[in-house]
């Protein structure tokens, strides 16, 4: 019953919104790339709130700090004047969960519909769960599933994919994280650094994620990976162009300071 349900409600509908792609441009890599900014696109109205959140939370910044520096050995009593005020604000920080819930059943999903997509003995089957006839795929043609060098189906075989994949999980975790170096600090203003919870679960999202996009990327479909890899790019675009470069712990100032270091540094090399 509820692998039914799954099924009606998500399954079969990104095989047909794949299927129709890939009718449309003849190329798997590419339908994938674009049924992935389809979905993230339909998913704005849910992540909206949590991104105007993160911007609420970035301009309280200095009263942040300052409950941070006034209650810094008292944790409890910090995370209790630090709710009341984004609830004087209206913010929620908890905002980003129904994100992530439904970012992860759609990636389940799509796990689904790319292994039975590039089956090529599926094809009557995907057939039977098409919406409309003109749809259907020739059986007997089999799938294209080439894309640059990686066959679609199977897990890429040099890595690069699931290298990439981790590293953009890792910036694009950074930039939805708003607090990471303002929880960094406060820690290291306290004795017992290792009791700061938010810092360290903070901390342990901003490396494991990326780490298991990598060994999850060695395993899976190159399909899914190219998924995980779009899905992470437009969430960091989203973030940049919502919230500026500052959403990446970057700063135009920054940026210049970096540049001229550099050019400084290859001056003297030369």
């Amino acid at each position: 019953m509820l692998g039914t349900i799954w099924n009606t409600i998500l399954v079969t509908p990104l095989l047909n919104l794949l299927v129709s792609l890939y009718q449309a441009v003849g190329n798997l890599g590419i339908a994938i790339i674009l049924m992935t900014l389809l979905i993230r696109a339909a998913l704005l109205p849910v992540m909206l709130p949590s991104l105007k959140s993160m911007k609420k939370q970035r301009a309280l910044k200095p009263e942040l700090d300052k409950i941070r520096e006034k209650f810094k050995y008292d944790k409890q009593k910090q995370a209790e004047k630090q709710m009341e005020l984004f609830k004087q604000h209206g913010i929620n920080p908890a905002s980003g969960c129904l994100t992530q819930i439904v970012t992860i059943l759609i990636l389940f999903s799509l796990y689904g519909v790319i292994r039975k997509f590039t089956t090529a003995e599926d094809i009557a089957n995907i057939n039977s769960l098409l919406y409309f006839p003109f749809l259907k795929l020739q059986e007997g043609a089999g799938i294209n599933t080439s894309f640059l060098y990686l066959d679609l189906a199977k897990p890429d075989p040099y890595f690069i994919f699931a290298v990439l994949s981790g590293g953009l999980q890792f910036l694009s975790t950074r930039m939805t994280m708003g607090f990471t170096q303002m929880g960094e600090k406060a820690a290291k203003e306290t004795p017992e650094k290792t009791d700061d919870m938010a810092y360290n679960m903070q901390k342990q999202m901003l490396y494991t994620m990326p780490i298991m996009n990598v060994i999850v990327g060695v395993t899976l479909p190159s399909g899914i990976v190219l998924y995980m890899i779009t899905a992470a790019v437009f969430s960091m675009l989203q973030n940049i162009i919502l919230n500026g470069p500052e959403s990446m712990g970057l700063s135009f100032d920054k940026m210049k300071a970096t540049v001229n270091k550099l050019t400084d540094k290859l001056r003297k090399q030369s």
